[in-house]
């Protein structure tokens, strides 16, 4: 389990400083997919209710300390999301592309929500979403499309990231 969590947490990190150092060029309107998202939930989803979010708490409080966000805020919503979708552990098989797919655009969603959430609790010094505006279904599509591409990419990781128990 610590070398699951470990690799994960890690991976998770170096997704983040490559969404903020190089992804600018594939931006859509200037959104860019968040891949450690998508990371996050086949972690969580292939791991189980520890595994996943254990990870996402520890790179998002990694990630508020290197970033202007207040202290808490990434790790809350990456450990809400890694929760959410390692209760879906066990329920569905993991095919090859509508399951990732749908993974990616309800994990986007899922994260403005928990931003919004913030944003309730704590006021305007908390970035969230719109919902009426695009670049929340924008990122959300993008996510979306590059689901299956990142989920077939992680599956030769699978040693490094899935636990025993995440593998029966």
């Amino acid at each position: 389990m610590i070398r699951s969590v470990l690799f994960s947490t890690l991976l998770l990190l170096l997704c983040s400083f490559a969404q903020s150092t190089w992804f600018g060029a594939i931006a859509i309107f200037g959104v860019i997919p968040d891949i450690g998202l998508l990371v996050l939930i086949w972690v969580s989803y292939i791991n189980g209710r520890i595994e996943g979010p254990l990870s996402g708490f520890l790179s998002g409080f990694a990630e508020d300390f290197i970033s202007a966000s207040p202290l808490g805020f990434h790790a809350f919503i990456k450990t809400a999301i890694s929760a959410s979708a390692s209760l879906l552990h066990g329920t569905f098989y993991i095919d090859k592309l509508l399951l990732p797919i749908a993974l990616g655009f309800s994990g986007t969603i899922a994260k403005a929500l928990a931003a919004g959430i913030l944003f309730l609790l704590f006021g305007s010094k908390i970035h969230t979403y719109s919902l009426i505006d695009s670049p929340l279904w924008i990122e959300s599509a993008y996510n979306a499309i590059l689901a299956p591409p990142i989920f077939i990419l992680l599956s030769p990781l699978r040693r490094f990231l899935v636990t025993e128990r995440g593998r029966r």
